[in-house]
């Protein structure tokens, strides 16, 4: 929460800035930047929130899990009747239905920020989650524009003269057709140094090859283990492309704590996942993946629990079924079809449609907006 009240303190020189610009007539600011409503307020400007984030997990955030006796006791969200979740699948706080947790709090200062805004701007595309999305629209907003997957738009990749280390190793497996498990975790989630030695044993089990993305440079994995597996797997601790690397023809699978810019690069590339969460929102992400997209499989802790250890057997398990089984090979097959619904939403099709419909709606007819600041 330092953070969140540091940003806090942007306020007065934000609005000193927007006031110096020229006339602005749209502000896109992120949500979890509240306080820039009431700057847009302030200066009669419309404001728009912008959610990197599944619809669905703010379609499931009116604490309906009050009562249960557990955290694996399925409860419905009001709206949904097929739908079933339990305390688990949610991240903290917003498991306990009675929270003091200072990111609820913050929570509900989001929440009502965006209700006093002008509408949602969605990282995410209509044909994903049609139904939360029209949900959302016709029972809660203010109403959310889907314009994504956002990553779709970005600039082509370096020339191949430029290709880093690992991207070249990908081409030497694909040489091979040797195809390739990628594992990342995101840059926020803590993983316990046991939990990575399990993973790293499980890879190594696994027999596949490897791409594992590790945050943390200094950590040992085990004793010898990166010699071991030298000859099938690649350990990186550097930033990488991680759009490109899904996106290479080697890649098969993509182990992920489900963050949804993650889940969003994994669908685009069309490469099926196993959902790892680890905080946050990425519990639901992960429930929506494997258990109503069927693009992933789902790892579990080996004792039942949410946190608990994910032993590497399991890992092993997993992975293989990921990679060669048929629960896999099915999860293959409908992502490919979602990279291609998702392509079609950015190229002409329902995300495309909705940035024009938000700009000429915000703006009250077409090019009559004089500039659109995003934050």
């Amino acid at each position: 929460m330092p953070f969140i009240d540091a940003l806090r303190l942007l306020k007065p020189h934000f609005e000193e800035a927007l006031a110096n610009l020229p006339a602005i007539s749209l502000l896109i600011s992120d949500s979890f930047l509240p306080w820039t409503n009431e700057s847009a307020l302030k200066l009669g400007i419309p404001r728009m929130a912008f959610f990197a984030m599944l619809i669905k997990t703010i379609c499931a955030r009116d604490t309906p899990q009050t009562g249960l006796d557990n955290d694996h006791q399925p409860f419905m969200v009001p709206g949904f009747p097929h739908l079933r979740l339990t305390k688990a699948d949610l991240g903290k706080p917003f498991d306990d239905p009675n929270p003091r947790h200072p990111i609820y709090v913050f929570d509900i200062e989001v929440t009502k920020a965006t209700n006093e805004s002008h509408g949602i701007v969605a990282n995410s595309f209509y044909e994903l989650e049609p139904a939360y999305v029209d949900h959302w629209n016709d029972k809660i907003g203010p109403k959310v524009w889907c314009i994504g997957p956002l990553c779709l738009a970005r600039p082509e990749a370096e020339s191949a003269d430029r290709r880093p280390g690992w991207m070249k190793w990908l081409d030497s497996r694909s040489a091979m057709n040797r195809p390739v498990v990628y594992g990342a975790f995101g840059s926020q989630a803590e993983i316990s140094v046991p939990q990575l030695k399990e993973l790293a044993a499980g890879l190594e089990r696994s027999g596949l090859d490897f791409l594992w993305v590790v945050r943390a440079k200094g950590v040992d994995l085990g004793e010898g283990f990166e010699e071991r597996v030298a000859e099938r797997g690649r350990v990186v601790r550097e930033w990488v492309d991680q759009l490109e690397i899904l996106r290479h023809e080697s890649v098969g699978g993509f182990v992920s704590h489900c963050g949804w810019n993650s889940v969003l690069e994994g669908i685009s590339a069309g490469v099926p996942l196993l959902a790892w969460p680890m905080i946050a929102e990425q519990p639901t992400n992960a429930k929506f993946v494997a258990d109503e997209l069927r693009i992933g499989l789902r790892i579990r802790a080996s004792d039942g629990t949410r946190d608990g250890l994910v032993r590497r057997e399991d890992v092993e398990r997993m992975v293989r079924e990921l990679m060669l089984g048929e629960k896999g090979k099915e999860a293959a097959e409908n992502v490919k079809s979602l990279a291609e619904a998702a392509r079609m939403a950015m190229d002409g099709g329902s995300s495309w449609q909705a940035l024009k419909q938000m700009i000429d709606g915000v703006c009250g007819r077409k090019n009559a907006c004089s500039m659109v600041t995003q934050v």
